[in-house]
């Protein structure tokens, strides 16, 4: 596996191929240790910069794998210009920075082939039915159970009937796939988790709340062995909120948020602004 580290946080350069079966060998796996597996993006990275508490739980979760474009393309320049040695600064800058329009390019054109350090975007909201299908279709799993946390009114329960519909709930083997769910503003909700016994927890929490929240308390939910921090994934599986088509979704979802949810400017600005300049000031930094 390749480990990279974009402005000291790690990212796990896995296929989504290869995620979904280390999850299923997890679930399917004697283990008693709880694991969080965070979906990341440009935000998570810049918050992580004045949040060393965040930032640790990310350097030390069980999977942290690429949840966007911005990722890939941030991975991607960083073993462009981790190849270059120039000692002049000035010329380091403006190759550092012709670098830089060379990657958004491929990112505009949607050049994949090219953008391979990080080979595709694994988001929460494909993660939780693909989950859900593998704990259906693997008889390993003993335990198919899975709970969903979070979401406000009807939305908790909307997705639970979503992915109900989506993924067949009766298995080969006679054993169905249990979901169960709750707000997160529920009394004794860790008394509900463990109540129902889930495998799999999805926490639909924003960053770093969710995050924050699995790590302090994933070690009293015993029968848990993978959490996961799914921000507004139930919004859009629910289908209460509408998401990008797969094009939009492979370089410009965040303008598609900002003409669907202008009131995310300030959180699409640091994804699409800050997060490159603060890359290229701390590269610009070093020396040749």
């Amino acid at each position: 596996m390749k480990e990279l580290s974009i402005l000291d946080v790690k990212i796990s350069a896995y296929t989504k191929k290869k995620i979904l079966e280390k999850i299923g060998n997890l679930l399917s796996s004697e283990t008693t240790e709880g694991k969080q597996l965070i979906t990341i993006n440009p935000e998570f990275v810049i918050a992580a910069q004045a949040d060393m508490t965040f930032k640790n739980i990310i350097n030390n979760s069980w999977l942290v794998v690429a949840d966007g474009y911005g990722i890939r393309l941030a991975a991607k320049y960083l073993e462009l210009i981790n190849n270059k040695h120039i000692n002049n600064y000035v010329l380091r800058i403006i190759n550092y920075f012709l670098i830089g329009l060379k990657v958004a390019w491929w990112g505009v054109t949607k050049n994949n082939k090219k953008i391979d350090t990080v080979s595709e975007s694994t988001t929460g909201t494909d993660l939780i039915p693909e989950i859900c299908r593998i704990m259906k279709n693997e008889p390993k799993i003993g335990n198919k159970k899975v709970f969903l946390l979070g979401g406000f009114g009807d939305v908790p329960r909307l997705t639970a009937e979503k992915l109900q519909a989506t993924v067949s709930l009766e298995t080969h083997n006679g054993v169905s796939l249990q979901i169960d769910y709750a707000p997160f503003e529920e009394q004794d909700i860790i008394e509900k988790i463990n109540l129902f016994s889930p495998a799999m927890l999805f926490v639909a929490l924003n960053h770093p709340r969710a995050q924050k929240w699995i790590a302090e308390n994933l070690a009293r939910m015993p029968s848990v062995k993978l959490a996961i921090g799914v921000g507004g994934a139930f919004d859009y599986l629910s289908g209460e909120t509408k998401r990008a088509s797969q094009e939009w979704r492979n370089s410009f979802e965040w303008l598609f948020r900002l003409i669907h949810q202008p009131r995310r400017w300030k959180r699409i600005y640091s994804a699409v602004f800050s997060f490159p300049w603060r890359i290229f000031m701390s590269v610009s930094k070093r020396g040749g």
